[in-house]
């Protein structure tokens, strides 16, 4: 099942319905950066989906390094593969 976006970009904060996932990108991505520039060639980093049960966030950390993401739950890997994300452990 695929939902319509919670918000669009540049939306008023309150016309935006909720529950929206909703991050300061710029301060994400320097995070990640971080993170993964501590441990790179250490640790093999797989972030844990339930923080933010997000396909799209899942790829962006992929792209800055992580293995795959980690679920709890059966419905939290579908969703992750529904949205793309190959390596997932359940």
């Amino acid at each position: 099942m695929i939902q319509a976006p919670p918000a669009q970009l540049g939306q008023r904060l309150q016309d935006v319905d909720t529950p929206a996932l909703i991050l300061e990108l710029g301060a994400f991505e320097k995070n990640q950066k971080t993170l993964f520039g501590l441990v790179k060639k250490r640790v093999r980093v797989r972030p844990h989906a339930k923080t933010h049960k997000c396909p799209e966030v899942a790829k962006r950390q992929i792209a800055l390094g992580a293995v795959g993401m980690c679920c709890q739950k059966v419905s939290e890997a579908e969703a992750m593969v529904d949205g793309g994300i190959t390596d997932v452990l359940v």
